[in-house]
């Protein structure tokens, strides 16, 4: 008989589902904003919360954000960039604080690495990183300060050397891979071959009314040596009043992509068109431009 009861409990046993001992990993929230946000910004890096110009200012009286049914694709891409928090300093390519959270209005979540990250770098980056998060790297090409354009599509094939005046030459080399990591190399390299008036050769002049997220506001001298670079980030628009604009920049040398402190006001970025085209008033050439989208 025990035999029996044995077998019996031994045949209940098998015939009870295992229960596995491994916790089921909990699934991701689709629903918050940082997982909308990723889906849009691949090189985003925070792991909750995203600050955003609706997240981080009052709007004056009477302005509202602008419709973005009447924005192209990129206008809308910039215009919804995120940013960092208010109590973030400014770091710069050496580690070191270049501003304190006090000195400017906000910074703005782009992160980076390397030399090429300048206030004229930028522009080129922000145009990269809207083609690969559009799956369009193959679109990715800038004017250089000389030579034949830098197209990504050729780079694969190709490398990069210079001629006399800094002029861009091709020298072909064996097919490259298309990670993201080689991506980078070459938008890299396309940052490094601009400065302050190539810039303008990947873009159409726009006037002074008629700036939009997306454009960039570009200011230097005669030998493009020195200069400013703006890239115009949100828009607001109110009925019978200018539009006005948050703008952000980043520095001579590498430093965190940011809005400076402008009004007096940490909470108060907005210029008009007018105020924006003043921040180049030291240089003989200056004004907007859009950049040619293809």
């Amino acid at each position: 008989m025990q035999n029996m009861t044995d077998f019996l409990k031994l045949i209940i046993v098998l015939t009870i589902p295992a229960v596995s001992l491994v916790a089921a990993e909990p699934e991701e929230d689709t629903t918050g904003i940082n997982y909308r946000y990723r889906q849009n910004y691949d090189f985003i890096t925070m792991e909750d919360t995203i600050f955003t110009f609706d997240s981080e200012f009052v709007l004056p009286d009477g302005y509202q954000h602008a419709d973005s049914s009447e924005l192209s694709p990129f206008q809308n891409y910039v215009a919804n960039f995120p940013l960092w928090h208010q109590f973030l300093p400014i770091g710069n390519w050496k580690g070191a604080k270049e501003f304190d959270k006090t000195e400017i209005s906000r910074p703005v979540h782009l992160p980076y690495r390397g030399l090429a990250f300048t206030r004229i770098g930028i522009p080129i980056r922000i145009l990269a990183e809207y083609l690969h998060d559009n799956n369009r790297e193959l679109e990715f090409e800038i004017a250089p300060i000389n030579g034949e354009r830098l197209k990504y599509s050729k780079w694969l094939f190709n490398e990069v050397v210079y001629g006399p005046r800094k002029a861009v030459q091709y020298r072909e080399v064996p097919p490259r891979d298309t990670s993201l990591s080689t991506y980078y190399t070459f938008m890299k390299t396309a940052m490094h071959s601009s400065n302050f008036e190539s810039l303008t050769y990947n873009c159409d002049s726009v006037a002074l009314s008629k700036p939009m997220p997306g454009d960039i506001f570009v200011a230097y001298n005669e030998n493009s040596t020195k200069g400013e670079v703006f890239v115009v980030l949100h828009m607001l628009v109110g009925k019978k009043k200018d539009n006005l604009y948050a703008v952000a920049t980043g520095c001579k040398k590498p430093c965190d992509f940011h809005i400076p402190l402008f009004n007096g006001d940490r909470n108060n970025p907005w210029l008009t068109a007018d105020q924006i085209y003043e921040l180049g008033q030291d240089y003989p050439n200056r004004g907007f431009y859009r950049l040619k989208i293809r």
